[in-house]
């Protein structure tokens, strides 16, 4: 060993030295030195780990609630302690989920669609006769994560209100909902690995748009990021002399649009992603405040948390009204009244909107819908046969072109009082269309009130004009 806390390796002793890495570094850079460097090696290799949720609008995306399939539920009665120092009845819930996710103590779930029984239990979780419904309860609603198993598959929480012990619980048609987050941001240039091979296929019909395959091990880059939820990923970095070159998955908003997209992932979609967090010299200069050369201006007021949640406030606003915006990028739902002045146009470049039954049945694709009627699909407002003698429409300012009797063969059977002496005061039969001549709108010999009635009971009465038919006056007043 060396004499000397800053002596090295001994000559007399041919260069040996301890096999102590860290104490040989003291020894070399003075005591302490070797923990230090330890640290900056170790903050190197910071990484973090998030299972994949979900793809959207071919991002990597993780701000939306995805459904995980529930395998088995259970519960059992415990007590636990509350606010006041009291004893109170709850029911532990156990999740097993039909996929591995990573999830973490206190991350938000959602349990739904419950039905049915499930077997009665004691404490122990053992059996003792009879079947319950009270799982129904027991179960449903929103949840904080109290534990975790080693394999992801299997989550534990807590039901206040209800100290019930049920097994075998119907899992049918149930859903486990996993909530979106933004607490996980990815930012441009973060170093992105997966821990499996994992292909993803995008098909349209027969049609496959995307057939890309990420390799384990491999390094990507976050590129197209909104700092919050979702990401694309390049296989380059902006800062290569090349730039990005991101990873393409179609989606309905490619190439001019698609519809009827399949997303699929080989050999399923049970991933996970690993970030890259070293901590290098830019992030520590971060950490120093730099001068303030101006005397009137400041950091801001207030904690660093009270500035922290002003922060996440404004990026709240801003994305909400950017999810209000109407834009070309993606699709926008809106109740706002839209008022235009001049044209509108609608494109449809991959001519997807040409399909015979396209007015009423193609609710996707280029275009503006109504209530799931193609707007501007015919020069008046969408009208409803009811099937009850009448029409039926939503909108609240109604106009009415041409009045078509679908029957025109015999006509209609029009009620009311008679037009001469010929007919029966309650009915006049045969009303047909004039095949020749021209009807010249003043010239008319009859009038029908005809009643149109909102939702509300509000009535505007119309009048149908009839003119003589002179084709055929035979049978006709």
């Amino acid at each position: 060993m060396p004499l000397q806390n800053n002596q090295g390796h001994r000559r007399d002793l041919d260069l040996a030295e301890t096999s102590n890495d860290r104490v040989a570094l003291s020894n070399l850079g003075g005591t302490g030195i070797g923990d230090d460097l330890s640290r900056l090696v170790n903050n190197l290799r910071n990484t973090s780990k998030v299972s994949f949720h979900t793809i959207k609008e071919g991002y990597f995306d993780f701000g939306d609630d995805i459904n995980v399939g529930i395998s088995s539920l259970r519960c059992v009665q415990a007590t636990q302690t509350s606010s006041t120092g009291a004893l109170v009845g709850v029911s532990k819930i156990t999740i097993h989920s039909d996929k591995s996710y990573l999830l973490r103590i206190g991350d938000q779930i959602k349990i739904e669609n419950v039905s049915g029984g499930g077997a009665v239990t004691d404490a122990q979780g053992n059996l003792t006769g009879g079947v319950t419904t009270d799982g129904v309860d027991v179960f449903k609603g929103d949840f904080a994560i109290t534990g975790i198993n080693r394999d992801e598959n299997q989550f534990e929480c807590i039901k206040t209100g209800i100290s019930v012990s049920i097994r075998d619980q119907t899992v049918a048609g149930s859903n486990l909902i996993i909530r979106g987050k933004d607490v996980f941001a990815y930012t441009n240039d973060d170093k992105i690995t997966f821990d499996k091979d994992v292909t993803v296929y995008v098909v349209q019909g027969n049609t496959q748009l995307t057939n890309v395959t990420f390799t384990k091990g491999t390094e990507y880059y976050v590129c197209d990021s909104n700092g919050l939820d979702r990401f694309n990923l390049s296989t380059r970095p902006s800062y290569d002399t090349l730039g990005i070159s991101t990873i393409v998955i179609k989606h309905g908003g490619s190439d001019s649009g698609y519809t009827g997209l399949t997303t699929s992932f080989s050999p399923s979609e049970e991933f996970s992603l690993t970030r890259s967090e070293p901590v290098e010299h830019g992030n520590l200069i971060n950490f120093i405040a730099p001068d303030i050369q101006d005397d009137g201006f400041s950091y801001g007021s207030g904690t660093i948390t009270a500035q922290m949640d002003g922060i996440q406030s404004n990026n709240e606003s801003s994305q909400y009204f950017i999810d209000k915006k109407y834009k070309g990028t993606s699709n926008t739902t809106s109740t706002d009244e839209i008022k235009t002045e001049g044209s509108l146009i609608l494109n449809d470049p991959k001519q997807d909107m040409t399909s015979s039954n396209i007015v009423t049945s193609y609710a996707t694709g280029a275009g503006m819908f109504i209530e799931g009627t193609r707007a501007f699909s015919t020069d008046n407002n969408p009208w409803t046969d009811t099937g009850n003698d009448k029409l039926e429409t939503n909108s609240d300012e109604v106009t009415i072109g041409e009045l078509y009797f679908g029957d025109h063969v015999n006509g209609p059977v029009i009620t009311g009082a008679g037009f001469d002496g010929t007919h029966a005061s309650d009915t006049l039969t045969g009303v047909r269309s004039i095949t020749a001549g021209t009807v010249v709108p003043t010239d008319f010999s009859y009038k029908i009130p005809v009643k149109i009635e909102n939702a509300d009971g509000n009535v505007e009465t119309y009048y149908l004009l009839l003119a003589r038919n002179t084709d055929n006056t035979s049978s006709l007043p």
